[in-house]
């Protein structure tokens, strides 16, 4: 039995595998590190973006590696950081960033110092 899903933007009946809608081009699932990995996994997912062979985008980023003396690792780690193992889980960042909005939203009474209260 083959598994179908419905496009979120044209409902139209996609098949289950379908990153993309052929009829309005609306992504179907997220960017994602998943399948295809060698290192990270951030050439494949940005391949899998793109349409393209992931070869050809470990080759560019090697070839950004030595044309701008190393600052296209610091884009890798970036891209690492915000795109997710999995097609719908977390950003290995976002659990950080999480945790940075609760503590700077946090309810703060006047007499007691934040860092007493979690104490």
């Amino acid at each position: 039995m083959d598994v179908t899903t419905r496009c979120r933007a044209c409902s139209r009946e996609l098949s289950g595998e379908a990153a993309r809608c052929p009829h309005c081009r609306t992504r179907t699932l997220p960017m994602h590190r998943g399948e295809g990995r060698a290192l990270l996994g951030v050439c494949a997912a940005l391949a899998r973006e793109l349409g393209v062979d992931p070869a050809l985008v470990r080759v560019a980023f090697v070839l950004m590696f030595f044309a701008s003396g190393g600052m296209s690792a610091a884009l890798y780690l970036l891209l690492w950081a915000f795109i997710p193992a999995r097609a719908w889980g977390q950003a290995p960042l976002q659990g950080t960033l999480d945790w940075v909005s609760k503590v700077a939203n946090a309810p703060v009474d006047d007499d007691t110092p934040r860092w007493e209260k979690r104490v």
